[in-house]
């Protein structure tokens, strides 16, 4: 995000009108009381233990079907961002999300379909993107059927301990390699929804965790929701900015299986200015970031970082490679030692 605020701030002239309705409209929307009715807990129908894809897909199915108002804590490391989460579906069966970071600078995003908007204040750094889910809350696998991750990845079902009040299910997400971190999830017996994330590595370590503290599903849409269809929305990210091909020729040969290219750019790093090449490759469940930039110019020594983002830096040649990722840092070693001429 650091690198898209400067080429954002650009548009600031032509955002006040956004920025003032902002500021007076979907600044309040949380203000409003909640008045919907509560859904009656049905419960999703049993299904045996051992159907860990069933729990999964009814996970993945109560994202995108259920309305309902919640707030979590998102830990990262030593980090805590508390958030509220709200979303609906429209009669004609579009979608509707939004999430309020509570602490520090106001960012909230709010996603209508497969447009997502992310609205950051005082910096009129808003910006839009043509995605179905919002980045940055849940990985976009959780989304989709888990037959899109059953070539690297497997998943056990166990019955979980309570969390906000409700028993659940406790689904293990496990790589089939060590190349990748695993995921345990907490999935509400009765809605099918998800009350709580964890990513570890494969030794156990906790690295990031979600964690709902309320949770409360709807008949209807939430009244908070209801007028965000007719939201201005800010301009589309690839609208605003001029994508330039890499340039030095270096590609990663080694990937773990199953990662595909999203993007590749050659760019100005933001706070330094540096001029790199960035690649940005998926699984569907997380995501790999390579940034290659003249080693001379960069100045940096090689170095790893382990964390919830990992990262390793690695001098070759004339060229310094920036591997992150929420992967383990060998992973992302070997990513950047793989990195050769492009054929």
């Amino acid at each position: 995000m650091r690198i898209l605020k400067q080429i954002l701030n650009r548009t600031k002239n032509q955002w006040k009108m956004t920025s003032n309705w902002w500021r007076g409209s979907l600044a309040g929307l949380l203000l409003v009381s909640f008045t919907a009715p509560v859904i009656a807990q049905t419960p999703v129908a049993e299904a045996p233990s051992s159907s860990a894809e069933y729990w999964f897909n009814q996970m993945s199915s109560a994202l995108r079907e259920l309305n309902f108002e919640a707030t979590l804590v998102k830990s990262s490391g030593a980090r805590l961002e508390p958030m509220t989460w709200l979303h609906g579906v429209y009669e004609d069966g579009l979608e509707v999300e939004l999430v309020v970071r509570l602490n520090g600078a106001d960012v909230r995003s709010v996603r209508i379909g497969d447009d997502t908007s992310y609205y950051s204040q005082p910096s009129d750094s808003s910006y839009t993107l043509h995605s179905d889910v919002t980045y940055g809350l849940l990985p976009a696998a959780f989304y989709q059927p888990f037959e899109n991750l059953q070539p690297h990845y497997q998943v056990l079902v166990d019955r979980g301990m309570r969390v906000t009040g409700r028993s659940t299910y406790f689904l293990r997400i496990l790589s089939r390699d060590n190349d990748r971190y695993h995921y345990g999830l907490w999935v509400d017996r009765k809605s099918g929804m998800l009350l709580k994330m964890q990513m570890t590595t494969p030794q156990g370590e906790v690295l990031e965790q979600i964690q709902l503290t309320t949770f409360v599903e709807r008949e209807s849409m939430p009244i908070s929701l209801s007028d965000l269809r007719g939201v201005p929305r800010p301009p589309r990210l690839h609208e605003i900015r001029n994508m330039e091909p890499p340039q030095f020729s270096l590609e990663p040969q080694w990937l773990p299986a199953g990662f595909k290219l999203l993007r590749a750019s050659h760019r100005r790093i933001a706070e330094t200015r540096l001029p790199s090449d960035y690649f940005l490759y998926t699984d569907g469940l997380t995501e790999v970031s390579i940034y290659v930039s003249q080693s001379q110019q960069q100045a940096l020594p090689e170095l790893a970082l382990k964390g919830p983002e990992s990262l390793f830096n690695l001098n070759q040649g004339e060229f310094a490679i920036t591997v992150v990722g929420k992967l383990p840092v060998s992973t992302l070693q070997r990513i950047a030692e793989s990195m050769q001429p492009a054929t």
